[in-house]
């Protein structure tokens, strides 16, 4: 007789169990989600931090090169100019039929 009584304690205790069994996994899944919104919360700042990071890098990179392109322009129109180079070549370039031009040796 001994033994029903610890058999009925030993099964109300499973019943216990069982009946806050699926408010625990609750709980755990909230937690679970928490944990996960704040990891990747984190996760995504860092990048788009990254992200920011790299695009200022890039910005000043095209910045240098619209620079270089426009001083490059500038010496491209004023090499274009026909009286110009004619004055820096001096003597040694003459003209032959106004398009050809013959550098002397």
């Amino acid at each position: 007789m001994v033994q029903k009584g610890t058999t009925k304690k030993h099964n109300r205790k499973r019943r216990k169990l069982r009946q806050l069994r699926p408010e625990k996994l609750l709980i755990l899944a909230f937690a679970l989600s928490c944990v996960f919104y704040c990891f990747s919360k984190i996760g995504l700042n860092s990048y788009n931090i990254t992200l920011s990071v790299e695009e200022q890098k890039l910005a000043s990179q095209v910045a240098e090169k619209q620079d270089e392109v426009h001083s490059l322009k500038t010496d491209i129109s004023a090499l274009q100019d026909k009286n110009k180079m004619l004055g820096l070549a001096g003597d040694d370039l003459n003209e032959n039929q106004d398009n050809v031009y013959v550098i002397n040796n």
